[in-house]
């Protein structure tokens, strides 16, 4: 009986352990459902090919090329400082006095010089005068001696007169010939002793002018409408002749330096060597204002990308701080097939996606800018000769867009 207990319940839960196994064997198999492939709902534009003007963002820094450093032309003490770091200017406005008091003594001792020049030339002048006047007494001097010379000689041939007085008249003779050279030389050197004075003069004259032109430099006045940078002295401090005073620039000749990148560099010269009108448009302090591409450096900086831009300001009424740096719009020349189109269509930097048969084709472009629209819509400007007109291209961004996924343009 107590075996019986224990069996019988083992019996039991085999039989539907059994029964359960025989029931879930027999279940109908459904067939497997297939995956549905998910749809991806997205926005379109239509592509339009035309041609238009794309700008490109540069990055820029103002600055000047006509810097100018002021210089002390003397040696002496900053007796003034009439303008400060900053300061606007105009054309003669004095802007550093220096003290003129050395150079004062300097003009003064020149001046003695030259005087005493011209003062010898002046005696010169007046001795070839009486060089010439003496002259001719030297000449009848000597004739006279001559003939007493002749007397003396005849005397004493007939021993009427002593050897002493035809000596002393032999003497006479050659001390008037003497007087007579002497002069006649004085006279013919007159010239060379005048051109000798008249050199000592200009020479005298040139450094009296040279100092005199320094010390009219010793008030130091704008040589142009501008503004001034830096200063490098002070009221009191002394300074030597070369030492820098002040740097200055002109308000009206500002520039600004952007770089080019090489891809656009054909655009912009066209196959020519005069560059086109171009102009650029830059926000500062508020102002809308406009820029004309002026000119293009003359190399490639070593590590550069591209080449300088020099650009001028049209109104240059405003004149903004060198040193500067800004962002500016630069406008392109127009160009054939481009497409507009949002900037949420661009992937990348050259990858659209277009619908074919309602899915995805990647097409790779060309990105040549940006523009704005009449609108005022901001748009990238692409081309590709795989795009024809009337092609749709998404303006959506799919976290992972590749070709051949499904989509649904909406309406």
């Amino acid at each position: 009986m107590r075996l019986i207990k224990w069996i019988l319940p083992l019996l039991i839960l085999g039989g539907a352990g059994f029964a359960f196994v025989q029931l879930k064997a027999s279940k109908p198999q459904l067939p497997p459902k297939a995956p549905e492939e998910r749809s991806w709902t997205v926005l379109a534009t239509i592509a339009q090919p035309q041609a238009l003007s794309p700008q490109i963002e540069l990055y820029a820094e103002i600055e000047s090329p006509r810097q100018v450093t002021l210089r002390a032309a003397l040696a002496g003490d900053v007796e003034s400082v009439e303008a400060l770091e900053g300061s606007r200017f105009q054309t003669g406005d004095l802007l550093i006095r220096l003290d003129t008091r050395e150079i004062d003594f300097q003009i003064q001792q020149q001046q003695a010089q030259l005087d005493s020049l011209k003062a010898q030339l002046d005696t010169e002048r007046l001795s070839y005068e009486t060089n010439r006047k003496a002259l001719q007494i030297e000449r009848e001097m000597f004739a006279i001696a001559k003939r007493s010379l002749e007397r003396q000689s005849d005397l004493s041939g007939r021993n009427l007169g002593s050897r002493e007085q035809l000596d002393n008249a032999e003497m006479n003779l050659a001390q008037r010939q003497l007087n007579l050279v002497g002069r006649e030389q004085s006279i013919a050197n007159h010239p060379n002793q005048v051109n000798q004075l008249e050199a000592a003069i200009a020479q005298a004259q040139a450094q009296l002018d040279s100092l005199q032109l320094d010390r009219s430099r010793a008030e130091v006045r704008a040589p142009f409408d501008g503004r001034l940078s830096s200063l490098s002295i002070s009221a009191g401090d002394r300074v030597r002749s070369g030492d820098t005073l002040a740097r200055i620039y002109p308000t009206s000749s500002l520039e600004v330096r952007a770089q080019l990148p090489l891809r656009i560099l054909p655009l912009i010269k066209q196959g020519r060597d005069d560059l086109p009108e171009l102009t650029a448009e830059v926000e500062l302090d508020g102002k809308q204002m406009q820029l004309d591409l002026a000119r293009l450096s003359a190399e490639v900086a070593p590590g550069s990308a591209g080449v300088d831009g020099m650009f001028r300001f049209s109104d240059d009424s405003y004149a903004p701080e060198p040193g500067r740096t800004l962002s500016l719009q630069l406008n392109l020349p127009e160009i054939d097939n481009l497409i507009a189109l949002p900037p949420v269509a661009l992937y990348g930097t050259d990858r659209v996606y277009r619908v074919v048969d309602s899915r995805l084709e990647a097409v790779k472009v060309e990105h040549f800018g940006d523009r704005v629209s009449e609108a005022g819509e901001p748009q990238v400007l692409v081309r590709s000769d795989l795009l024809n007109a009337g092609d749709q291209i998404i303006t959506t961004q799919l976290p992972n867009a590749v070709s051949g996924m499904l989509v649904e343009v909406r309406e």
